[in-house]
Formats: C-alpha cells, structure tokens, sequence
C-alpha cells in the first residue's frame, strides 16, 4: 500500500500513533462493515439471496463516503472520535451455472493518512433449492462461502487504515422467501472464523509502552441479517438490519497502547439499497448504512453510489 509518510519502526510506529489513537480506533472499525462496502443489485453484501444465472457476469464498481463522531466502547462507553474516509469499492460476480456463482471483491481506500489497496475478498455461492410452493411463491435456500483478506501491507495501527489485516472465512446460510407478487424477506446467518495471528514484534512494539500487555488471539464472529425487499423490471428496493457479535477479543480504552487486529467488534447497522435500470444492462444504485450502536464500533454513516454491469445472457 501507498503511505503519505516515510516508513518507521513499528515500536515508534505505536508511540507515534499515542496522539492520535482515537482516529485510528474509530478508523479500523469501519472494516467490520466492510461486506456492505460492495453492494450491488440484488442485495447487501456478496453473499446474497440471489444467483446471476449461468455465463452472466455482473461488475459494480461504487464509491462510498464513511463519517462518524462518536465512538462506542464496551460497556456502553461513548468517546467522542470523529472519522472521514472514503472508499471505491470493486465487485464482480459470475454465474458459473443456475445454482453456482463466484465473486470477488476489493477496497481502494482515500483517507487523510493513507491512500490504497487494503482488503479484498472471494466468495462462492450455491443453491440446493429454490422450488415453486404453489399460490404461495418461492422458497430457496443459498449457502455460501468465502475468504477475506488484505490486499497490501498496510498498517492497521496508522492513522487512516480501514481494515484489520484480518484473514476470515466467512460461511452464510441464506433464507429467502419470495411471493408471487415480486416481494421478498431474506433471514441469513453468518459465522466468520479469524485466520490471522498477532505478530511478535507487533506484540514486543506494545509491551515496550505497555508492559503488562497480554496478548489475544483475533476472535471469531456471528452476523444475522433480516432483509426485506422489491425488484421489478426497472428497479429493486430493500431496507435491512444486521447484527454483528463478537465474543471475545480486546476492548478499546482510550490513549492505552493496543493491537487494533485483536479487537471484539459488536454492533446494530440498519440500511437500504435502491437500484434502477432502464435497460437491464447497466444500472444504478444507491445504497446507506448506519451503524447505531454496539461495542468497538463507531457510530458510522456511509453513503454509496455505483452502478452495475452486466454481460452475458442467462441460459435456462
């Protein structure tokens, strides 16, 4: 990754950052949103209720604008850390047959500090039902799989850093139910399992300012969406809300030397996309999140704009 400054040791790399610990908090929480950070036509996140159909490929390239003033901490602890950042997100998705698509994504992240690559992701999708109930509509179920990771060597403890530098392996089993009228209700459940290990001489940089430090393995995560929404012809609608849980990992405490890779991150987030086409080949979305609140997280609004490719036609 670019950086606007030279490169230091990592240990004056953290005692640099003591003056500016609260941007980089509120900075690298952003990353557990980074799912929504890639919305495209059918829904929140790459792992969606919906599948592109065989030879269909779909590219949305988007850009988001992420701020926040307050802060939460565990136990219900409000700072008041302001954050800006931007975002120009990358999202591919192809339909490999009916039932199966792969997808890809990437973050190009525009901050004060730094500027680059950071994480990035690939993602499968498959569908082992998706059967008719009559008057009723339709019931499919889509379970998906994946892998997160960052893009460049960035350093999440720099002021500017979006990401974690986390490894995950997101699974998602997918709900959705349709009605013969077009609208749909989406319930997905999620479990994120964290590859990434903290580094030694990241561990040694924080007990040289904190000796008493003790280290904690990066902890896995749930996430429960409920989604409901409208697609039509020209046009798809959705309104959500997700829950992200974290049990475990290191909380925040202002101005004390920590690994941010380390943290829990829990929150609430609700939000909607709204898409329109005209011809059905390329389209445009604008998409919002908000982050109400929860535990090492920022109380983050994003906005995103973007628009839709498609190539390939769908073969039954």
């Amino acid at each position: 990754m670019l950086h606007s400054t030279v490169e230091i040791p990592i240990s004056a790399r953290f005692t640099k950052c003591l003056s500016t610990t609260p941007r980089i908090k509120a900075a690298f929480v952003v990353w557990a949103m980074h799912l929504l950070l890639y919305p495209c036509l059918s829904a929140q996140g790459p792992l969606d209720g919906y599948l592109k159909g065989k030879g269909v490929l779909d590219f949305a390239p988007s850009f988001s604008t992420m701020s926040a003033r307050a802060f939460n901490g565990a136990q219900g602890q409000v700072y008041q850390e302001p954050f800006k950042g931007q975002m120009l997100g990358l999202f591919a998705e192809y339909g490999l047959s009916n039932n199966f698509d792969v997808v890809a994504t990437a973050a190009l992240v525009f901050t004060p500090a730094q500027t680059g690559l950071q994480d990035g992701g690939v993602f499968v999708k498959y569908r082992p039902l998706h059967t008719p109930l009559g008057k009723l509509g339709k019931l499919g179920i889509i379970a998906g799989l994946g892998a997160t990771f960052p893009l460049s060597n960035y350093q999440p403890t720099v002021a500017g850093a979006i990401g974690q530098r986390a490894v995950t392996v997101p699974a998602r089993f997918i709900l959705q139910y349709e009605t013969p009228f077009g609208l749909f209700l989406n319930l997905t459940a999620g479990r994120h399992w964290r590859l990434d290990q903290l580094r030694n001489e990241d561990i040694e940089a924080v007990r040289s300012l904190r000796p008493d430090y003790l280290p904690v393995a990066p902890a896995p995560f749930s996430t429960f969406l409920c989604k409901i929404g409208l697609p039509a012809k020209h046009y798809y609608l959705d309104a959500w809300v997700e829950r992200q849980l974290t049990k475990g990992g290191n909380d925040y405490q202002p101005m004390l030397p920590d690994l941010p890779q380390a943290y829990g991150v829990s929150y609430w987030q609700f939000g909607g996309t709204a898409y329109y086409s005209e011809t059905g080949k390329t389209g445009y979305f604008f998409s919002t999140g908000f982050i109400t609140k929860g535990r090492n997280v920022s109380q983050v609004a994003r906005i995103t704009i973007g628009m839709v490719l498609k190539f390939g036609a769908s073969k039954a």
